[in-house]
């Protein structure tokens, strides 16, 4: 039973609670007996929102950071020049930085168009007229397809997750498409240690670490799939047959590591034909080997378990 001391310390921090316009966390444990424990806590019961684990996430953030933004420079230095950009970006909506950050670009020196998973379909009506616009109207001079390693639209395409709605999965079928079929080495790797076996009947289910080698594959596959759709794109193709052209516009496939902060070129780039691609600064991966599997392999369907570490040195 509290003391008249602890009743009266009680009273005055629940009367602070309930004014404060801010989560208050009170801890009296320096004032508890051994045995009692007596805390205040009203964030508790939000410990497991997602809204704590994020930075800015009100409105009032984004009015904040605006007005910032305002103060901080007077707005003629940042008024975006009259120049049209000279890059248009294919990304991804989830990756945690844009190609701004990653590359420290001025304002307007770059055209972004993002989509889950930075695909291209001739059947995409939005992401079909972006590339037109960014052609036709901006003459842009490269369009470089972004992926990055960590990329949730390709964890989808692998884990095929029940909580993905329908919509989602159809999005990003050609990529489950792309790792069902997939002959490179470490994608069929990652593909047959999932399968169902010995005591998991129904495979693994959960995500691969952004980490394993065969999701990395299959992020760097997507983008290179992404940049062969492009071939076929019809103002791409219109630009690169008029003769009077001046317009040089390359493609160019490249990948970005969150962890490192290092892009790498996946050496798929074309251009106008004829014309050599231009210099390519960033580090080239090394081409990618397709997997054979020998008659003296194990076949992953029969059910059983296998060490796949020998195979990557295949």
């Amino acid at each position: 039973m509290f003391s008249a001391k602890y009743l009266t310390l009680f009273m005055f921090t629940s009367f602070i609670v309930l004014v404060s316009p801010h989560p208050v966390v009170i801890d009296l444990s320096a004032h508890e007996s051994p045995s009692t424990s007596c805390q205040v806590s009203p964030q508790k019961t939000l410990h497991n929102s997602p809204n704590l684990r994020r930075g800015n996430h009100t409105l009032q953030d984004l009015f904040d950071g605006n007005r910032k933004f305002r103060q901080s420079a007077p707005l003629q230095a940042m008024t975006l020049t009259e120049e049209a950009p000279s890059f248009m970006f294919l990304g991804c909506v989830d990756n945690s930085l844009t190609p701004s950050n990653i590359f420290n670009t001025p304002p307007g020196s770059i055209l972004s168009y993002n989509n889950v998973a930075n695909r291209y379909s001739s059947s995409d009506s939005s992401a079909e007229t972006a590339v037109a616009h960014a052609i036709e109207s901006l003459h842009i001079q490269h369009i470089i397809v972004l992926g990055h390693y960590g990329c949730k639209g390709v964890e989808t395409a692998i884990t095929q997750a029940n909580a993905a709605s329908r919509i989602v999965k159809k999005w990003v079928k050609s990529i489950s498409d792309l790792y069902m079929t997939s002959r490179r080495r470490e994608i069929v790797i990652l593909r047959d240690s999932r399968k169902p076996r010995r005591g998991q009947d129904e495979g693994i289910k959960t995500a691969p670490l952004a980490s394993d080698s065969g999701f990395r594959a299959l992020v760097e596959e997507n983008v290179k799939h992404t940049v062969k759709q492009l071939r076929k794109h019809g103002s791409l193709n219109d630009a690169y047959i008029k003769k009077d052209s001046e317009m040089d516009i390359f493609v160019h496939g490249f990948v970005y590591d969150e962890v490192t902060g290092e892009v790498h070129d996946l050496n798929v780039s074309f251009g106008p034909p004829g014309k050599p691609i231009p210099h390519v600064p960033f580090k080239a991966l090394a081409a990618a080997k397709n997997y054979h599997r020998d008659n003296d392999r194990p076949h992953i369907s029969k059910g059983k378990s296998w060490d796949f570490s020998s195979y990557m040195n295949a």
